[in-house]
């Protein structure tokens, strides 16, 4: 902001000083002029009476002055401007940088009415180029020097104006706004000022007390969800001892179901608490990657899906495992669930996750499953948790590519 207000004072002021400079320049010449002429206008006719009193011709009155009974005795350089019948007030200017006052009015004379001329050499009075320079010099100086001390207020006060805008832009920045309580700023506030640190107060004030509902909500969730969670696994525990082979299917379905749901439930509590006390150094290796894949075993046999997975070298990374594990499953799950009878590809290295598949892309619907929906969003906000990079489109063939891109924040490194 004090850049913007300096750079407008600082151009609008150059461009006045030379306007001002130009406008006094011309001032001054045109004032020599008009003084020239009322002068010569007032002193000539009475210099004009000698004609009538028998002089003729031309007759020089002082230095600068010569007055002229006719028309045709006035020095050629004046003659080629006036007309013959001309009369009035001029100043000439020479291209020999000389220049002259000229003033013609009838009168008597002893050859009856006539046209006379008074002639005054304006040279002899006027500055001569060199005083002009240094006058001009001495007034441009002073204007600068006026510019300067103008300036300098200017930028003093844009600073000051500034500064609390400066202030305010720190305080929002800085970790101690993770609490959300009301911010002042000390110094002279601007009314615009005052009334924008007030309703960012007002807003932050909102988002507090969201914050507190988001808090306490996960807190009972965390609690209620994990009561039901128990009966059901109590009431699985039991229904398995009963001899009976149907019963024996469903309560592992169940119990599968049961442990996805907790494993939901749990990364949901992670990404709402936004908390990093859980993140540790995850050993990433063929071991940890195979216990994540094999809950899709049963999935790709039935979607008949060729998979193969690659992991390019073990190594760490900071990061809590559950939620690694979320992006890993979610992308599989897509990939899977969109490639019947096709081929997923799944790419691990110490810089990023790649899923490769041939299924049908993006702008289609896999047949008997929702698409893309809340899985990838589930991805989309654990990168954004960890500030990775992710990205998925489709590929010049068929399927298409989820790609996560780890950052140098996350602390990987190889082992």
């Amino acid at each position: 902001m004090s850049s913007k207000i300096i750079r407008v004072y600082l151009l609008g002021a150059m461009v006045l000083l030379v306007f001002y400079g130009a406008i006094f320049y011309h001032t001054v010449l045109y004032t020599e002029n008009q003084s020239s002429e009322r002068r010569l206008a007032l002193i000539s006719p009475y210099h004009f009476k000698l004609f009538g009193q028998g002089f003729d011709g031309e007759i020089q009155i002082d230095p600068m002055l010569k007055i002229y009974d006719q028309y045709d005795i006035l020095p050629s350089s004046i003659k080629r401007r006036l007309n013959k019948n001309w009369q009035g007030s001029i100043s000439f200017h020479f291209e020999d940088d000389s220049e002259y006052s000229v003033f013609a009015q009838q009168v008597m004379t002893n050859k009856g009415l006539a046209i006379v001329y008074a002639l005054e050499d304006v040279d002899a009075i006027e500055w001569d180029d060199t005083e002009f320079a240094i006058f001009q010099t001495v007034i441009f100086g002073l204007g600068l020097l006026i510019y300067i001390i103008a300036a300098l207020f200017i930028i003093k006060m844009a600073k000051r104006i500034s500064t609390p805008f400066s202030t305010l832009a720190n305080k929002l920045e800085s970790h101690d706004n993770e609490k959300y309580t009301p911010l002042s700023i000390q110094g002279e506030l601007s009314l615009e000022l005052v009334q924008m640190l007030t309703s960012i107060n007002s807003y932050r004030s909102r988002i507090r007390d969201a914050f507190m509902r988001e808090q306490a909500f996960t807190r009972y969730v965390s609690h209620e969800l994990r009561t039901p969670m128990t009966v059901i696994r109590g009431g699985i525990s039991i229904l398995r001892r009963l001899d009976d082979e149907k019963v024996k299917k469903q309560s592992s379905r169940i119990d599968n179901a049961v442990i996805e749901m907790e494993q939901l439930i749990h990364t949901f509590l992670l990404m709402a608490r936004n908390e990093d006390s859980d993140t540790i150094n995850v050993d990433i290796s063929d071991e940890f990657i195979q216990q994540i894949v094999q809950d899709f075993e049963s999935t790709i046999k039935a979607n008949q899906v060729s998979f193969h997975q690659e992991l390019q070298c073990n190594f760490s990374l900071n990061v809590q495992p559950l939620l690694f594990a979320a992006v890993i499953k979610n992308l599989l799950k897509n990939a899977i669930n969109c490639s019947v009878e096709g081929n997923v590809s799944l790419f691990i290295s110490p810089q990023r996750i790649d899923v490769i598949d041939n299924g049908v892309g993006l702008d289609a619907k896999p047949r008997g499953y929702e698409g893309f929906g809340i899985g990838l969003n589930i991805v989309r906000d654990i990168c954004e948790k960890y500030h990775w990079q992710f990205n998925i489109k489709n590929n010049q063939g068929d399927g298409c590519t989820a790609s996560v891109i780890f950052n140098q924040e996350s602390a990987v490194s190889e082992l």
